[in-house]
């Protein structure tokens, strides 16, 4: 019986086995059988080539699906490797496709669509990823790659620049496998392009090229959207790549140099450089040779980007030209110790890839972090610039500028500077007080081209410059000086004198050097859309709230409050809601004709700081009376207020007309105090009141622009209700009497703010 038992059991063990195996061997040749890919190489306007490894060797061949039909593109022969290109495609198309062979592999149709995405033609957008160094390196894991790739699947870029170095060994085949894997969701509809790094060529002994046949060679060049791409092969320009691939009289230098000077190239609306080691680096190891030959190639063709990898993120300037580096796509981290002869202006040491975002007239670069995090956003113009248009700028700069000389003494060298501003308090201390003492200190003239944003056109013209020097969405005042662009009153203090020192230290080659102002025209409406787009409701109520918080907008709290004071308990709701209406209402009416009407001029621009002036000594001697009367009572106990409320007897017989009294006086305040808002006002409320006056955009900016003004008038509001609180309050007058001491204190602190606020307004 037990024979019997065993033999069944043996049996069954058998059968179990050879089904259960037969799924196996079939799930594997459905879905294991690919070693790599499907990927996309050399996407044009017109075609495109669908790559992939097969574990066995068979035929395959490419069905395409588009609104005409399907179309079949075959393999030229039955192997393990194959490359089929598919022509006759669109520009600027999506086309589904699938991969069948003849041992019955093929990509399932319900699953996610593997896609081809053709090059759109030039003016058109559209965005691509760049990152380096995916290998695992010193981390031992594929998690880091993973991470950035699972981040970039959310910005659905139309193709990726790689920088080289995508396995630690490029002479393992498995590590390959690996790669793809970790690149298998990224790549069912985005192209590859790579470039050679050390680790992938492995002494001569690496596949690469088996993946990436364009890299037999190591260089090339692609187009996409009018934009000027040059792949080259630069993987170690310190020691084992031959000088003789690398120096002026090497192949690949003559023919980027041939490419880079014919028609497309010059007219093109940026050039882009990929390669894998930095020509520029402040924290690694650069190239001698690449400076020497490469970087005045890139110089003297306009070549606007360069991106090379190292393990971290940096970006930098030099002779016009930006590098980036963005080697964070997996392989462990590197922070050298800074080189100052190379200094860069941003950089990270996180995991991270960048989103290049191609539009009408500039390119703007983000480092975005594997967590999603933004780690440095640039804006570069586009080198390919309209005479008239040119003209157009240079005239109307001209027109909007006015002219400032700080210092004008005889045989001063002079440095130029252009400055955009409003009658904010940290912009009149800038003009009055930090820049004629630099110009005095360093004995120089400055001469200024000031612009003020209370103006219409001057939005633009910053927006403008902007691209023109690389940097967004800066804060106000914005100074644009040589090569620099500085926001803020404590960034223009702290970083003008090292860029005075510089001038100074060799004037004729500084102005050389320096940027002009509006010699490049861009497309401003594009890029207000787009800044835009991007506010939040959140980020207008938060900005709202600080600047309500800022001393210039004191007096409008100090205003409430001593109106809730002298009015009498039972109209201070009625006389607090007036107020606080007509502070929003009249807020939101100047937001709605911000460029439009005559108070914007210089001239009732000056007026509003003017009454704003007024008013806060206004307010100072009311605070300062109504804290003499409160220690008078303090000390006094019972004694009787100095100041008595407001009755609204005299000529008003009637409870209606007292109230109608009350509640005009109240608005007419209220209109007054919004009058001088501007003088308060930051960056964000020019960007959302330039967008009023698009009709796409009419509706939102309301939105944005009443959330600002909302937060605004929050201090009041709150300051109210307090009060409300205070007046109420059983114990207050009891505590008050029983601790003078501290009474007079808080009172002594409230005079050394209302003599702030008072000196902040008519600086």
């Amino acid at each position: 019986m037990r024979v019997t038992l065993l033999f069944i059991a043996i049996a069954v063990n058998s059968f179990a086995s050879g089904l259960f195996g037969r799924k196996a061997a079939l799930a594997e040749n459905t879905t294991n059988n690919f070693t790599a890919g499907p990927y996309l190489l050399d996407v044009t306007t017109e075609s495109a080539t669908v790559a992939f490894h097969l574990r066995r060797a068979a035929a395959a061949n490419v069905r395409v699906f588009d609104a005409a039909g399907t179309r079949e593109f075959e393999s030229d022969a039955s192997g393990k490797r194959h490359f089929i290109k598919i022509t006759g495609l669109e520009p600027g198309t999506t086309y589904n496709y699938q991969l069948l062979c003849d041992d019955g592999l093929r990509t399932a149709e319900n699953d996610a669509p593997f896609q081809i995405r053709t090059a759109c033609l030039p003016g058109e957008s559209f965005t691509f990823c760049v990152y380096g160094d995916p290998r695992p390196g010193d981390t031992m894991t594929t998690q880091h790659h993973r991470n950035v790739v699972e981040q970039m699947l959310l910005h659905e870029p139309l193709f990726c620049l790689v920088l080289g170095d995508m396995v630690d060994d490029g002479a393992d085949r498995r590590l390959w496998e690996e790669f793809f894997d970790v690149e298998s969701e990224l790549l069912r509809k985005t192209a590859i392009y790579a470039v050679l790094g050390d680790n992938d060529y492995a002494e001569g002994r690496g596949l690469v090229a088996e993946y990436f046949p364009k890299l037999r060679r190591g260089y090339y060049r692609f187009e996409w959207g009018g934009v000027q791409f040059f792949a080259l092969n630069a993987w170690d320009t310190t020691g084992r790549q031959k000088r003789s691939e690398m120096d002026a009289e090497s192949p690949q230098i003559k023919w980027l140099e041939a490419e880079l000077a014919k028609e497309n190239a010059r007219q093109a609306a940026f050039r882009v450089v990929f390669l894998h080691d930095p020509v520029y680096i402040c924290r690694g190891r650069s190239s001698e040779l690449l400076r020497r030959v490469w970087a005045p190639l890139f110089r003297k063709h306009k070549v606007d980007v360069v991106f090379a990898s190292w393990h971290m993120y940096e970006r930098s300037v030099n002779d016009g030209v930006t590098y980036i580096i963005s080697g964070g796509g997996g392989a462990e981290l590197i922070w050298m110790r800074k080189d100052p002869t190379y200094p860069s202006q941003v950089e990270a040491r996180r995991h991270h890839f960048c989103r290049v975002d191609v539009g009408a007239g500039a390119m703007t670069i983000r480092a975005i972090a594997s967590d999603g995090t933004v780690l440095d956003s640039v804006m570069l113009a586009s080198g390919s610039q309209d005479p008239a248009r040119q003209r157009r700028l240079e005239r109307a700069a001209e027109r909007l500028s006015k002219q400032i000389v700080l210092n004008d003494q005889q045989n001063n060298p002079v440095l130029a500077l252009t400055m955009f501003s409003y009658d904010c308090a940290d912009c009149k201390r800038l003009l009055k007080t930090h820049l004629p003492r630099l110009a005095e200190e360093y004995g120089l003239t400055l001469r200024i081209s000031y612009f003020d944003l209370g103006i219409e056109g001057t939005y633009d013209l910053l927006k403008n410059i902007e691209v023109e020097f690389g940097r967004s969405a800066l804060e106000l005042p914005a100074v644009f000086v040589g090569r620099s662009a500085l926001g803020s009153r404590e960034e223009i203090t702290n970083a003008l004198p090292a860029e005075i020192t510089r001038f100074l230290e060799d004037p004729p080659r500084y102005a050389e050097q320096a940027i002009v102002p509006f010699r490049q025209t861009h497309d401003t409406a594009t890029i207000k859309e787009e800044e835009f787009v991007e506010l939040t409701l959140g980020d207008s109520f938060v900005t709202g709230l600080a600047e309500a918080l800022s001393p210039c907008a004191l007096p409008a709290v100090v205003a409430l409050l001593c109106g809730v004071v002298l009015i009498r308990r039972q109209g201070r709701l009625l006389y607090a809601a007036g107020f606080t209406a007509a502070v929003l209402l009249t807020y939101l009416a100047l937001g709605f004709v911000f460029f439009n009407v005559a108070w914007l001029n210089p001239v009732a621009w000056r007026i509003a700081v003017v009454v704003n002036a007024l008013l806060a000594v206004v307010a100072a001697l009311l605070a300062g009376l109504f804290a003499f009367d409160l220690v008078r009572r303090a000390e006094c106990c019972d004694g009787d207020s100095l100041i008595p409320p407001v009755a609204f007897r005299v000529g008003l017989s009637s409870l209606s007309e007292r109230t109608i009294a009350l509640l005009a006086g109240s608005i007419v305040l209220g209109v007054i105090f919004a009058m001088v808002q501007p003088t308060c006002t930051g960056r964000l409320y020019f960007q959302v009141a330039a967008m009023l006056a698009e009709p796409r955009y009419r509706t939102a900016a309301t939105a944005q622009l009443f959330a600002y003004n909302l937060a605004f008038i929050l201090p009041p509001a709150v300051v109210f209700l307090l009060t409300i609180f205070a007046a109420r309050s059983k114990h207050l007058g009891e505590y008050c009497r029983q601790n003078a001491a501290i009474v007079r204190l808080a009172l002594v602190g409230l005079f050394v703010m209302v003599a702030i606020m008072v000196l902040f307004n008519l600086r």
